[in-house]
């Protein structure tokens, strides 16, 4: 299992191949994974984290962290095409460098290292967790040198028309994203809609991709309902997406619902925890409702799934065709989402799972704040509705999951490279 994001590393990313490795170990495979010893701190955060008990774990180096050259040369290129009075908003080297991505320094030394574990250990699959997409050159590699069947898991999609690519990673990057599903075995994606995006834009990988959601691991279900906050609280963990989604809606509508003397700040609060602290607070200070928000640095995910507990709504915002983890961790703490949505796969996930959530797939900040004002009076009249756990449980618990990939690995690429 090639995995950047394992712990120590405690980013969102870790999370699914976390789940995936333990769960391979419970239900009879010998996972072997191989992550960083020293990942690029401008995008990873070390914690105290430890790999589930009995996983087996290699870290290799990274020969060199691109992203801060890249940002030094990129930084200089601007201030001398400024002098120029050129306003200069490509990221040149980066866009240069960086093909597939700027971990690329991770690749040489993994596939030494991976090659012996292999050899060693007569490892019989290839496993590769995508981000980084440069990891999906690691795992071809390995499956060049050895001859071993290669699975890419796209816990986030590279190169569809959903997101915007320029320079020379526009104009190659599909070529190599071709390369790299010619060359598996076996696809993974997390979505339906991402299913059918890769499938309407790369028609190679038709017979080969199949959907495993990201899902909840039940270990994690708390073990007792904790008190609401007094004040109605909605919370956002995470990455705001606020360059690929506009940002001001939901705090338009509390300003509107300020402004309709429906929320005071006695009794009503938004909290976020997530990187982008000072931008929140700026777009919140523009709409009129900062002093509405507190806004915080990233904590444990233990801790984060208490203060969700403790919230009345969980904001909920995607882009498509990715599902956010925060679906799958909002239903089994039993929290209502206010999803501001577009239609699609999420929206029914929503409606199946959580009656008393409440979905707006306008952009109207309006119909935000209706929506939150419904949920006050929700709970105020105590017509808050669980969510139906048990039924989720079913089909989106870690476990289950990750019996269905075992099932679709061991049906798609095991017996057909004859192993199993």
């Amino acid at each position: 299992m090639l995995c950047y994001y394992y712990p120590p590393l405690i980013d969102v990313g870790c999370t699914r191949s976390v789940a995936f490795s333990k769960y391979f170990k419970k239900h009879g495979w010998e996972p072997f994974v191989l992550s960083v010893k020293n990942p690029d701190k401008n995008y990873c955060r070390l914690g105290d984290d430890s790999p589930p008990e009995g996983i087996r774990v290699d870290y290799t180096s990274s020969i060199v962290n691109l992203y801060s050259f890249v940002s030094i040369a990129d930084a200089v290129l601007r201030r001398i095409f400024g002098m120029l009075g050129i306003r200069l908003k490509v990221k040149f080297f980066y866009n240069l460098l960086c093909i597939p991505d700027h971990f690329l320094g991770w690749i040489p030394l993994t596939v030494m290292r991976g090659k012996k574990i292999i050899s060693e250990r007569n490892i019989q699959l290839i496993y590769v967790s995508c981000s980084p997409h440069s990891s999906a050159i690691s795992g071809i590699l390995l499956k060049k040198l050895t001859g071993r069947p290669l699975v890419i898991d796209y816990r986030d999609p590279y190169l569809i028309k959903s997101f915007e690519y320029r320079g020379l990673q526009g104009l190659i990057g599909p070529r190599i994203q071709n390369f790299f599903l010619r060359k598996a075995d076996s696809v993974i994606v997390n979505t339906e809609e991402s299913k059918k995006v890769f499938i309407e834009e790369y028609p190679i990988v038709k017979n080969k991709i199949f959907t495993v959601h990201n899902g909840f691991d039940a270990d994690f279900m708390l073990s007792h309902k904790l008190e609401k906050y007094e004040k109605f609280t909605v919370t956002y963990t995470g990455n705001f997406y606020s360059k690929m989604i506009p940002p001001e809606l939901v705090f338009d509508a509390i300003s509107i619902l300020e402004q309709e003397r429906r929320i005071t700040a006695d009794n009503f609060q938004f909290l976020f925890y997530g990187d982008s602290t000072d931008e929140i607070l700026e777009i919140a200070r523009k709409c009129g409702a900062v002093k509405y928000v507190s806004a915080n640095k990233r904590i444990p995910y233990a801790d984060a799934l208490q203060v969700l507990s403790r919230s009345h709504l969980q904001l909920l915002r995607i882009v498509k065709p990715m599902i956010s983890t925060k679906l799958f961790e909002g239903i089994p703490l039993n929290i209502p989402f206010l999803a501001t949505i577009p239609t699609g796969e999420v929206e029914e996930i929503i409606k199946t799972y959580s009656p008393s959530s409440l979905i707006v797939t306008t952009d109207s900040a309006r119909d935000v704040a209706n929506a939150i004002s419904r949920a006050i009076s929700m709970y105020e009249m105590r017509e808050v509705e669980d969510n139906h756990i048990e039924k989720f449980f079913e089909n989106f618990s870690r476990e289950n999951l990750t019996l269905k990939l075992m099932g679709i690995i061991e049906k798609n690429v095991l017996v057909s490279e004859g192993i199993a």
